[in-house]
Formats: C-alpha cells, sequence, structure tokens
C-alpha cells in the first residue's frame, strides 16, 4: 500500500505499526519530504471479505460484502 502525505501528497513511509487485534493495525508513517516533517497515526481496519478464506480462523469475523453475499449465495444454489 502506498501511503502519500496528507498535507504535501509526498510518499509516507512506515515507522511502525501495532496489531492490537487479527483485523485491525495502528500504523504510524512519517512524511519522507523534509520540507513538510508531517507524522502521525493511520488506522488500518479490514473492512469487508470479498472471498472467504480456505483456512478461515474462528476467532476472525469480517463480513462479506453485500455484492460478493449475493455471488456466493448464487453459488450455492446452484449445487
Amino acid at each position: 500500500m502506498r501511503i502519500l502525505c496528507p498535507h504535501c501528497a509526498q510518499r509516507a513511509i512506515t515507522r511502525t505499526s501495532k496489531r492490537p487485534s487479527p483485523v485491525f493495525y495502528e500504523v504510524y508513517a512519517q512524511c519522507t519530504s523534509p520540507a513538510c516533517g508531517w507524522s502521525g497515526k493511520l488506522l488500518v481496519e479490514f473492512a469487508t471479505t470479498t472471498s472467504p478464506s480456505r483456512a478461515p480462523a474462528t476467532d476472525v469475523r469480517i463480513p462479506v460484502d453485500r455484492a460478493s453475499r449475493q455471488v456466493l449465495l448464487e453459488q450455492l444454489n446452484e449445487c
């Protein structure tokens, strides 16, 4: 994932990250432009599933998006 500085649109780099849960990251980023100098925290969340895992973890719950749900239901009905 390419992260751009919200102020000057230059490339930002990840300095460190934390993963407090299987579906959530806290990413600390810094702008590469010395003239800008911005740094901050990004929140990254797995929001929806478009294709289910073949080896799902029992403690992970990521909802299936609406369009993918319809396709999956149609596939099940064909069986």
